[in-house]
């Protein structure tokens, strides 16, 4: 059955999350990041040499925003704080809210020429940016392909090569054998001179990625996967790269020999390769999903219905699979909206008609993920062209640093695993406990209760390491009496404890549990009464405890 839009719920990983639990998460956000703003600042500023500036520094990159849409400008200030992007390299302009521009004049006045006068007339800024990011309700392709529509040529792709803008669209494609090593002799898989830096890349040439999607919520739910994502502690091991080459109808050859090299390539040895069949398996616990041909009809069951695996990215190498990303239904149901929608956290399709059979190489992208480079830096790598018609729908500064390698146990609670809990872990768990509420899986240090869910009884859990460093959560949580947990032994915690003693079949909060187990024997019944009178007088005022004698 055809999957509909759902435009207006909060939608991470496949998941609805309740508006108080969003305000909740926000809010704490907010606090985490005007503390870790402060001990950021300057981290990755104009001191940074070019030959030393990198991708992942934040401000490498330059985020254009359309400020005809309020919820671009949201975004846009959303993703700033995100990952502490510094506000000058944040850039609104106003431009039509629909996907396709007709020509490439529109696209040259409203799109490239602001953002090439703004980096030439701010030279501080451009000679830090590596990359733009094409932000949320930013037009997406224009003009029309040689070989006829829908779509167009790529926005996002026209940043990478900036030096030959009055050329017909067509005439503008280029070859990427400056910085990908497949067109080397001998052909390699990274870069000869290593990662690559500012000083690398020639004067209006740039790393390119887009975040648009159905609906703004799913634009955030992208970068928030990212951090997950991008966090040490998590791993890859036992998850699937799943790969299905054969295609017997949509390619000139049965097969997409690029995917062939990756999955036989002695530099991926590490990746856990799994075949399925792309046209119908439903996949598990994948961490990347890569296929061919199907050109609509994704808006099925074949994208959704994993909540378990990373999701890091899905490329299905066909036609058109980017022509419209705000949409799951449009235009037949296409690639990338959908493996977005079904909890991925990037996906790569194509703004038209590409004709075969080059496209962004599997075998160099992964191998550039796995030295841990960003997804934006490695999506460029691993192009074949500039100015066409390939792109990346997600966040460009997601990194896999633990990649398929099972990782050190971290203490609970220490979600970036540097051996403290701090306001960094709280702003990550927040994340994770957003993507992934009430979702059975392996959730390492977020699982405080250790019962393979991340819920409400793991963020009561992560006050013990947060406020109280080296103390066991049992020993400052338990028998507190606060069931509320506002601090506080009154009337509302009397009304939760009688509630809880009365109904010992109630799966109730740990909270409530823990802070009625005043004998601390491990439950909370009658034999707590005592103890949690005692603790409820002696917090009453004088006059309260004495009125009645």
């Amino acid at each position: 059955m055809a999957r509909q839009e759902t435009p207006n719920r909060r939608i991470v990983a496949g998941m609805s999350i309740s508006v108080c639990q969003r305000l909740m998460l926000i809010l704490v956000g907010l606090l985490i990041a005007s503390c870790t703003s402060l001990l950021n600042a300057g981290s990755s500023g104009p001191s940074v040499e070019p030959e030393n500036r990198t991708a992942d520094l934040p401000d490498s990159w330059l985020v254009v925003y359309n400020t005809n849409s309020p919820d671009s400008v949201s975004w846009a200030t959303w993703y700033a704080e995100q990952w502490q992007i510094p506000s000058e390299n944040l850039f609104g302009h106003p431009m039509p809210l629909t996907e396709h521009l007709d020509t490439l004049a529109d696209v040259q006045t409203q799109v490239i020429d602001p953002v090439r006068s703004y980096l030439d007339t701010n030279p501080e800024i451009k000679a830090k940016v590596m990359g733009i990011l094409v932000g949320y309700q930013v037009p997406g392709h224009y003009s029309t392909t040689p070989f006829g529509g829908p779509g167009g040529f790529s926005v996002a792709d026209a940043f990478k090569d900036l030096t030959d803008d009055t050329l017909t669209p067509a005439m503008q494609k280029g070859v990427n054998n400056a910085f990908n090593p497949w067109f080397l002799n001998p052909r390699g898989v990274l870069p000869a001179g290593g990662r690559l830096t500012k000083s690398d890349l020639p004067e209006h040439r740039y790393f390119a990625a887009r975040i648009d999607a159905p609906s703004l919520e799913l634009a955030y739910a992208m970068t928030e996967r990212a951090k997950i994502i991008s966090n040490p502690a998590q791993s890859l091991a036992g998850q699937c790269a799943y790969f299905d080459y054969l295609d017997t109808t949509g390619l000139p050859v049965p097969e997409w020999t690029l995917l062939v090299d990756a999955q036989t390539s002695p530099d991926l040895t590490e990746v856990n390769w799994c075949e399925f069949d792309s046209d119908v398996d439903v996949v598990t616990n994948a961490a990347f999903r890569f296929g061919t041909h199907d050109l609509t009809g994704w808006n099925n069951d074949r994208l959704y219905n994993d909540p378990i695996g990373s999701k890091v990215l899905a490329y299905n190498y066909n036609s058109y699979g980017a022509t419209t990303v705000r949409s799951t239904t449009g235009e037949g149901g296409r690639f990338v909206p959908n493996a977005i929608s079904g909890g991925y956290a990037a996906a790569i399709g194509s703004t038209g008609e590409p004709l075969c059979c080059l496209g962004p190489m599997p075998e160099i992208l992964l191998a550039c993920l796995q030295e841990g480079w960003t997804l934006g830096e490695s999506y460029f790598i691993a192009s074949t062209f500039d100015d066409w018609m390939w792109t990346l729908v997600g966040d460009p500064l997601l990194q896999v640093p633990s990649w398929f390698d099972e990782v050190e146990p971290v203490a609970p609670g220490d979600m970036d695993g540097n051996g403290r809990v701090d306001g960094r872990d709280l702003n990550l768990f927040s994340i994770s406990y957003l993507m992934n509420p009430n979702t059975p899986g392996d959730w390492g240090p977020a699982d405080l209760s250790q019962d393979g869910m991340i819920n409400d009884d793991d963020a009561f859990l992560m006050l013990a390491p947060l406020l109280y460093p080296g103390e066991s959560p049992d020993a400052v949580l338990r028998a507190t009496g606060d069931l509320n947990g506002d601090d506080l032994v009154n009337g509302h915690d009397l009304k939760l404890f009688i509630e809880l003693i009365l109904d010992t079949e109630t799966d109730a909060p740990l909270r409530h549990v823990w802070g009625a187990d005043m004998n601390r024997d491990g439950q909370a019944d009658l034999s707590d009464i005592p103890d949690f009178v005692d603790k409820f007088l002696h917090r009453l005022p004088e006059r309260l405890k004495s009125r009645g004698k």
